[in-house]
């Protein structure tokens, strides 16, 4: 697509020039914020997630700063110069390549996290990560493109690969996380109630990003000699990242609301980020004396009654140990 022409109205070229930074500055103080939260509340998390988290707000700092350099460059340096509106200056590195490595980023992390809950997914969670990938190429084709001709040069085939498959990745993620949740209920998974929140915060923020992605294309298609897609486009990038911490930060719920469970009086909350510690009252063992045992979640066990503090793995879906409590003690 060639750049704005000069017959047309430059309020049309400079509405979605500002606009889109200025939504795109709002959600990056929600990121600070989300980031600051993930940092206060989680200093023992695991490694890898921390260096996604930071990678991920790092590169989104970088992507402010480069917003900042286009608007001072098309409003300040440039003031009422509409031949210079025309020109793409930073914006295919800031809205096309470095919004497609956060969303390829973010898409693989929920792939990850879908595999792990369920390994039998795993064709599935190919899917996901190829189509995340396409989409990626996509939006570095058209970047690399316009950088290299200085204007708007995205074409409708760079854009159809960019929009449509990162909003099929997004669904495909909603719909493998719903299935995980019906998987869970038939069995009469204890831990429900987490999946749950974990599914409908999933559903929500992937629905989000699936709607803007899917805008940009039909703003690009409704209007094929402007540039209004540039505005949606330049804001999903920090829609996938605050999608990521606020996943990550979600588990401060767990540690802080505890929960009954579906399998006797059961509270739990999450220490450290890792695990989840749960109180179970009654909770009883085979053998007299036995006060520690690694087991799956869902074993049926004819014990004696105790009050004991567990830890289990949310992850790996194991219980494992268990402190009793020292007001009880054991029928042997």
């Amino acid at each position: 697509m060639a750049g704005p022409s000069s017959s047309v109205d430059v309020s049309k070229i400079a509405t979605p020039l500002l606009f889109g930074p200025l939504v795109n500055w709002a959600l990056y103080g929600s990121l600070c914020v989300q980031f600051y939260v993930y940092v206060y509340n989680f200093p023992d998390d695991r490694r890898a997630l921390k260096i996604l988290a930071y990678f991920v707000f790092l590169l989104e700092t970088s992507q402010t700063a480069l917003t900042g350099a286009d608007v001072h460059y098309w409003f300040i340096q440039n003031f009422g110069s509409a031949e210079r509106l025309a020109s793409s200056h930073y914006a295919p590195i800031d809205i096309a390549i470095m919004d497609s490595i956060i969303s390829l980023v973010v898409q693989e992390y929920f792939c990850y996290r879908i595999w792990t809950l369920n390994k039998r997914l795993l064709w599935p969670c190919v899917l996901i990560a190829m189509v995340g990938a396409v989409q990626s190429t996509g939006a570095a084709w058209g970047g690399i493109k316009s950088l290299t001709l200085g204007r708007y040069a995205v074409s409708r085939t760079a854009l159809f690969l960019w929009s449509l498959p990162s909003a099929l990745a997004d669904i495909l993620i909603a719909i493998a996380m719903t299935v995980l949740l019906r998987q869970a209920q038939a069995v009469g998974h204890y831990s429900n109630y987490i999946l749950l929140r974990v599914v409908r915060l999933t559903v929500e923020t992937n629905t989000l990003t699936a709607s803007v992605a899917i805008a940009s294309f039909v703003l690009y298609v409704a209007f094929p000699n402007e540039i209004y897609y540039t505005f949606t486009a330049g804001i999903i990038g920090k829609l996938y990242s605050n999608t990521l911490l606020v996943s990550l930060n979600n588990r401060i719920y767990f540690r802080d609301h505890p929960f009954r469970g579906a399998h006797g009086n059961t509270r739990c909350y999450v220490d450290s980020g890792r695990s989840l510690r749960a109180t179970v009252t009654p909770l009883t063992f085979a053998q007299p004396g036995l006060r520690r045992h690694t087991t799956s979640i869902g074993d049926n066990l004819k014990l004696d009654v105790v009050s004991a503090m567990a830890t289990v793995d949310i992850e790996k879906n194991t219980v494992i140990g268990d402190s009793p409590d020292p007001s009880h003690s054991g029928q042997g």
